[in-house]
């Protein structure tokens, strides 16, 4: 009655890994209701992957009944439910043990932090950005230019610094106005955005 009545998701293994147990909230996010999923290996119903690779991660149950101790999936693990859609999750696994302190089984408890990570990337963005422009702004230009002296100071690596001039840019200002300018800035950086590589800096 209690698992079935939290607000986190709940499922429970026995110490095969094979799932006896979804509460409502793991039936929600997974896509999976308790009786399609009682008997199946866990890694059919809850399928994580990491968020930057696609790569599958390391099965948080199989590592709890390995060491018979609480175990949590990695940063950046996203939940594909049943149907494709995608969650950002964290989440524990903690053995259940008998009167005898054998291991009988699993409860993975876990909970859907997309939102809380899309503000925490949302925030990151805005620190390391210029709010007009969308480019890397002068402070995250100056750590960048450090790591890179950095690097070629230790590893003898090379690296290319171009300054770019707008010609006549004040004039357009004082003369159109700074929402041209803006705007003049804007297009600038649509025209020079694609002749980058990824692993350049346009600040």
């Amino acid at each position: 009655i209690t698992l079935h009545s939290i607000g986190d998701a709940v499922i429970t293994t026995d110490a095969h890994g094979i799932v006896d147990y979804l509460n409502p909230v793991a039936e929600m996010l997974t896509g999976w209701i308790t009786a399609e999923a009682q008997g199946r290996p866990l890694s059919q119903v809850f399928q994580v992957v990491n968020e930057q690779t696609r790569q599958p991660v390391p099965d948080p149950v199989a590592r709890c009944l390995q060491e018979g101790e609480i175990s949590g999936l990695a940063n950046h693990s996203v939940l594909v439910r049943r149907g494709g859609l995608e969650y950002d999750i964290d989440d524990s696994a903690a053995p259940i043990r008998g009167r005898d302190g054998q291991v009988l089984g699993v409860v993975l408890v876990f909970h859907d932090v997309t939102e809380t990570r899309r503000l925490t990337r949302q925030l990151t963005h805005e620190a390391t950005h210029d709010a007009l422009t969308g480019l890397i702004n002068r402070p995250e230009f100056e750590r960048r230019l450090e790591r890179a002296l950095s690097s070629a100071r230790q590893y003898g690596a090379r690296h290319a610094l171009c300054y770019l001039d707008l010609d006549q840019f004040k004039v357009v200002n004082d003369t159109a106005g700074h929402a041209a300018g803006d705007e003049l800035l804007k297009q600038i950086n649509s025209i020079l955005s694609g002749m980058f590589r990824e692993r350049d800096t346009l600040a």
